[in-house]
């Protein structure tokens, strides 16, 4: 299962997602989420990933951590720029449209990960061009969860489960969506916008534990 832990906001925080096993971090250059980092701060953090990688020819069975970037309030112009700057791995786009993620999907070595709600849509990975689907609920960030019934279908190929997921919960809706990553932010969180790096290790371990 491919974990992705949002809303690092400190070097600490990145090592504690390395040591977990997770698989990617997300950075917030939305201006209004408690999560947000500057730009410059984001980048020292994705610096930090990288420069935390055991060296070459060590037995360190660690891997290079997928870096991500997300938006919501910014234009894509404004995004695209960001992503290159920090130089992230994927750009994860909230809320914009069909043209903007078809435009930013035509940018060479950047992936682009579409998110939305069952509400919003659609639902189907890759209809906006994008590289992956991340589904979360109507309020991203907020801890909310919500009702896998509303989906029409679900979704098949590299799409992520979000919204309201907590290390008590992960596992259950794993076998409950079977997608094939899942994202968290808040439910790794004892203050609101503050790393619980137990909890971080926690959500890893039972997102990866084996599920009938």
């Amino acid at each position: 299962m491919y974990v992705k832990i949002c809303g690092l906001r400190t070097p600490a925080d990145v090592d504690a997602v390395r040591s977990a096993g997770a698989d990617a971090l997300g950075v917030v250059l939305s201006r209004t989420s408690v999560r947000a980092v500057s730009v410059e701060h984001a980048r020292s953090l994705v610096a930090h990933a990288e420069a935390s990688l055991p060296a070459a020819g060590s037995h360190s069975s660690a891997k290079p951590l997928t870096t991500v970037a997300v938006v919501h309030d910014l234009g894509i112009d404004e995004a695209l720029a960001a992503a290159e700057a920090i130089g992230v791995d994927v750009l994860q786009l909230h809320g914009y449209s069909h043209t903007d993620i078809c435009r930013a999907a035509e940018v060479e070595g950047l992936e682009i990960w579409r998110a939305t709600s069952a509400q919003s849509g659609p639902t189907t990975v890759g209809a906006h061009g994008e590289d992956a689907l991340l589904l979360d609920s109507s309020t991203p960030g907020s801890g909310t969860t919500w009702d896998l019934g509303t989906l029409d279908e679900r979704p098949t190929g590299r799409w992520l489960l979000a919204g309201g997921l907590s290390p008590d919960t992960v596992a259950e809706a794993i076998v409950a969506a079977r997608p094939w990553g899942v994202d968290v932010s808040s439910g790794v969180e004892a203050v609101r916008g503050t790393k619980d790096h137990g909890l971080i290790h926690r959500f890893v371990e039972a997102a990866k534990t084996p599920t009938p």
